[in-house]
């Protein structure tokens, strides 16, 4: 299991250059991957998608590949034409204005479409041979941060779940004597309001009986534990599982506020509303699950 935050990094240096890749992510309930590449680097952007898509499936995913590139071949491609035009509206504006204007050459060179550096000759399938490796190393050491605050996040919900079970063990201590209070006042009740008048006690019991069975919470604490065994399954699985887990707290929570709408009680009430609370706690933490 693994978490939808992470970070890995990776780098290699050799004659040739350097090349640097980084990834991060956050939430998100599908797979997105923003790219940063170098310029000229576009026909990478396939094949580094591939690769990073058979290691993650959900998740915001930012990777950021930085080449260095030592090839003695470099060339620096100047745009004259617009180099001049912005010289030229220096002095322009230089003239209107009465003021002397100063002129950092280094700041124009750094104006987008000013200047590049151009690499002759690279061949991309040797290129990818050298990217390749680093990328593999810095996705292997994202998944693995992944999966350690995703181990982190299943010891919590495991606690939050024994949490749960304890809770649903004090309501099924609680019911028999809910049940045999509420029967003995409202036959009180009954029999008080009735005096001499008398009355049914067939329909009484009928009465009692009906009330029985719509308080009937065992369903309820039946689909309780069923849900919560099947959470401890999911949370031992080292595959992507938080879609089954944003499921599972859907139907852990509806189950919980039918048992509440049953019950009366006020002590059964509060240990219900303790459930809710888990359980709402449970399904921020599965938020953050891939």
């Amino acid at each position: 299991m693994s978490s939808l935050t992470g970070f890995g990094h990776a780098s290699f240096t050799d004659e040739a250059g350097r090349i640097n890749v980084e990834l991060k992510s956050v939430n998100n309930r599908f797979l997105q991957i923003d790219l940063h590449l170098p310029y000229g680097y576009n026909w990478a952007d396939g094949l580094i998608r591939q690769q990073v898509s058979t290691r993650i499936s959900r998740g915001k995913v930012y990777l950021h590949l930085e080449i260095v590139d030592y090839n003695p071949n470099q060339e620096i491609i100047i745009n004259r034409p617009l180099l001049k035009k912005l010289i030229n509206l220096r002095e322009e504006v230089a003239k209107e204005s009465g003021q002397t204007l100063p002129l950092e050459f280094d700041g124009l060179l750094a104006l987008p479409g000013v200047m590049k550096v151009d690499s002759k000759q690279i061949n991309n399938d040797e290129m990818w041979q050298r990217i390749q490796p680093v990328l593999t190393e810095a996705i292997e050491q994202f998944a693995a941060s992944r999966a350690r605050e995703g181990q982190n996040l299943a010891d919590d919900m495991r606690q939050r779940s024994v949490f749960l079970r304890e809770t649903i063990t004090k309501i099924e201590k609680f019911i028999p004597e809910y049940r045999q209070q509420f029967i003995s006042k409202f036959t009180e009740r009954i029999t008080e309001l009735a005096g001499k008048a008398g009355f049914d006690e067939s329909r009484l019991g009928t009465e009692i009986a009906i009330w029985v069975d719509r308080s009937d919470v065992s369903e309820e604490i039946t689909r309780l534990n069923s849900h919560l065994k099947e959470l401890e399954n999911i949370l031992g699985t080292d595959k992507p599982a938080g879609r089954r887990l944003d499921f599972l707290v859907q139907e852990l929570n509806r189950e919980a506020n039918t048992l509440s709408s049953k019950i009366s009680d006020v002590a059964i009430s509060q240990l219900t509303l303790d459930i809710k609370c888990e359980i709402e706690k449970i399904r921020e933490q599965a938020q953050n699950i891939e």
